[in-house]
């Protein structure tokens, strides 16, 4: 469920960002096409990054505590930069706060995929499908969410929205055990 969430954030991210640059940015169709791809950069270190810092954390305070530590932390920061990306006024300004947005949804993909794994050791493929598969709805129950938000109620909602769900995966977090056990 948690993963579900997250991914509402990424799909918001990598399918809207540019819409809503042009539309709410009122940036031209070439400067929006190379600053939404800027998060995709941002995401993609911090992904990296987060992997390693989750096996530090994770040896350093063990399964349980370790694993919970980014996700409790970096989903609501995104949630806080989901909603800087549409309170500042500078629209360079937005775009480095869905970048860090984006980065903060990121650097748990490390906690989600290693937690999954070591809940379930001997069924690492199926566990894994499963969360890959919650991942992928979050993104099917996100574009008509987003579609109708932004042409409805502006880009103010879509980031709420993002914003929401953003901090129901951290809280979600509470309940991960790593350590062994599923609650």
């Amino acid at each position: 469920a948690s993963y579900f969430l997250m991914n509402y954030v990424f799909y918001l991210v990598t399918f809207w960002s540019f819409l809503y640059l042009v539309q709410q940015r009122h940036m031209t169709a070439l400067a929006s096409g190379w600053l939404a791809s800027l998060p995709f950069v941002a995401a993609g270190a911090a992904s990296a990054v987060g992997g390693r810092l989750a096996d530090y954390f994770r040896a350093r305070w063990g399964d349980r505590v370790g694993m919970r530590v980014l996700p409790l932390v970096a989903l609501p920061l995104s949630a806080l930069f989901l909603y800087l990306t549409v309170t500042t006024t500078s629209p360079y300004w937005a775009v480095m706060a869905l970048c860090l947005a984006f980065a903060c949804c990121e650097v748990t993909e490390g906690p989600f995929w290693g937690a999954t794994m070591r809940l379930a050791p001997s069924d690492t493929m199926a566990a894994t499908a499963v969360l890959n598969t919650g991942g992928n709805l979050g993104g099917v129950v996100a574009t008509p969410i987003i579609a109708a938000l932004s042409a409805h109620n502006g880009w103010t909602a879509v980031f709420a929205t993002g914003a929401a769900m953003s901090l129901a995966a951290a809280v979600l977090w509470i309940w991960i055990d790593a350590g062994g056990k599923a609650r």
